[in-house]
């Protein structure tokens, strides 16, 4: 039996006044990165990279939770983007799950991000192909609307690695989240690493 799946629970609500700003949406930060994981492996299926590609260790995060990134809103703090000592809103982080590999020639690399974009986009996918300083881009979204906080998952090749990103807007944890000390969300589920590249 398939272990049942989280669901994201979203809330979104408005402040008072333009001063204070709008609040960011509610949602439970394991359920999220739960999906955002899903997505990540979906894509490196479709990928069809060979079995001599690597885990890239030093850029494979898995998941995490960014808390910096999500300042406070509202005129009250118009200017906290500019200064990096500005403190985050209390906690809020926007999730991200990130898978990289490396051992790919050009020819493969290429090859892996046209065959996903491909069978992506039969499967109902938004894909947007580009391309930054020379080097292969993909842009995806999945056939379901998007829910709540969960954003796009983009792919990208250069000169032997390849990268899977996925992540999420900033979003505030539901009462009772635990927390640490940088109050980052504890408790997210792990990227399960495909077997392919557990060796590495």
């Amino acid at each position: 039996m398939h272990a049942p799946q989280r669901r994201t629970l979203i809330r979104r609500e408005s402040s008072d006044t333009p001063w204070a700003g709008e609040l960011y949406p509610t949602a439970d930060p394991a359920a999220t990165a739960e999906q955002l994981n899903g997505r990540v492996l979906a894509v490196y299926a479709a990928l069809g990279l060979p079995q001599t590609v690597v885990r890239d260790p030093q850029d494979s995060g898995g998941t995490e939770a960014d808390v910096y990134g999500c300042h406070r809103r509202g005129l009250a703090h118009a200017v906290d983007g500019l200064d990096s000592s500005a403190p985050p809103e209390p906690r809020t982080a926007a999730i991200r799950s990130r898978l990289a590999v490396k051992g790919l020639t050009d020819p493969q690399g290429e090859a892996a991000l046209d065959r996903a974009g491909r069978t992506l986009a039969g499967l109902g996918w938004t894909v947007t192909s580009s391309r930054e300083f020379g080097a292969p881009v993909l842009a995806l979204k999945p056939p379901a609307p998007s829910s709540g906080v969960l954003g796009g998952v983009s792919v990208s090749y250069t000169s032997g690695y390849l990268r899977i990103s996925a992540g999420a807007e900033c979003a505030r944890y539901p009462g009772g989240t635990a927390v640490d000390w940088e109050g980052k969300p504890q408790g997210l589920p792990g990227l399960v690493v495909p077997v392919e590249l557990r060796r590495s």
